[in-house]
């Protein structure tokens, strides 16, 4: 009778584990929904935003200048008038810096200042190419915490609308409002801070790219006016 007795309060605990469980697993799940419909387009706005970042960080590696020496190779093809062979290596790379300079050396023969125009030219299209799709991460970032304390107003709503009802203001019947009104307010706040910074470290990247871009392409039109 004892051993009996023994076996059914071990199956008593571990059903009772294995419910508890369940219910963790149930609540957390429960809890988010509760944030209410306005989660909706947070999470579209989270996924667009995770979207624009992994393709500006693949873009970005790809931009990058890892050729410092670039414009010291073109020079000293120039100085011995392989002026088809610098152009060649240009194109044969597919940086920002590398396409401006390969436009320069196509307009050689003309004035230094048409040079220059046609470089300035390119420089604005592959800057222009980096910066695509950018201001969709600052929208995101502003109007997402907006749209998590709309959740909140409608979470404090739903709160009153409750005690109107019930005439009641214990936890049970706020809760599900408090509930609304947090979830949504901290989502808003994350996807918010996730694509503000986001935003300043990828232009910050574009920067440095938009000033190497810049350092070469003076650096080859000196040399061609020493020339």
């Amino acid at each position: 009778m004892t051993t009996l007795t023994i076996l059914q309060a071990g199956v008593q605990v571990a059903t009772d584990a294995a419910q508890k469980t369940t219910m963790k697993n149930e609540s957390l799940f429960s809890i988010v929904a509760k944030g209410g419909w306005i989660l909706i387009p947070i999470s579209l706005m989270l996924i667009i935003a995770i979207y624009i970042i992994i393709v500006k960080i693949l873009q970005l590696k790809d931009a990058t200048n890892n050729e410092q020496n670039l414009t010291d190779k073109i020079c000293d093809l120039l100085h011995d008038g392989k002026v088809e062979s610098a152009v060649n290596i240009c194109q044969a790379s597919n940086k920002p810096a590398a396409k401006v300079l390969a436009t320069g050396l196509k307009t050689l023969g003309h004035p230094i200042k048409d040079i220059q125009d046609a470089m300035e030219g390119e420089a604005r299209q592959q800057i222009d190419g980096l910066n695509r799709n950018m201001q969709y991460l600052g929208v995101i970032s502003s109007i997402a915490p907006m749209f998590g304390f709309l959740g909140t107003i409608f979470g404090v709503i739903k709160i009153f609308y409750s005690i109107s009802l019930t005439d009641n203001i214990s936890i049970g019947i706020i809760s599900e409002g408090l509930y609304q009104k947090m979830i949504s307010s901290a989502s808003g706040l994350l996807v918010g801070i996730v694509a503000y910074t986001a935003f300043h470290l990828i232009n910050s990247q574009i920067d440095k790219i938009t000033s190497d871009i810049e350092k070469q392409g003076n650096k080859l039109v000196s040399a061609l006016r020493e020339n």
